[in-house]
């Protein structure tokens, strides 16, 4: 799978995330209930909608990163030892940074 079907499909994912956050952004800016019982659910959605937003967040720099670099060529580059990165590894995972060997090395430590 060449880079450009794999950054079309970040592509196609970034705008869904980007569309997800706001809509949690619009909940977050809700006004609260007034009554009690409603507001205590309502902050313990908040709170889920709040890890919902930090992972899309997460995902969506994550994409913005691999786009970078899918544009500048260097997304097939291991960040960490300058090796190439297994495609099957980029179609698994299009957003890593890493090598296999760089990264189970991240993982123990």
């Amino acid at each position: 799978m060449p880079s450009s079907k794999i950054r079309v499909d970040l592509v196609e994912k970034l705008a869904s995330l980007l569309q997800r956050s706001g809509r949690i952004s619009e909940h977050l800016r809700e006004t609260p209930p007034s009554d009690w019982e409603e507001l205590a659910t309502f902050r313990e959605n908040d709170e889920v909608v709040e890890a919902l937003d930090d992972i899309t967040r997460s995902e969506i720099a994550d994409i913005k990163q691999a786009l970078r670099r899918i544009d500048a060529g260097e997304w097939n580059t291991c960040e960490e030892c300058g090796d190439e990165i297994n495609i099957r590894r980029l179609e698994a995972l299009p957003t890593t940074r890493w090598c296999i060997n760089c990264a189970s090395a991240k993982e123990d430590h």
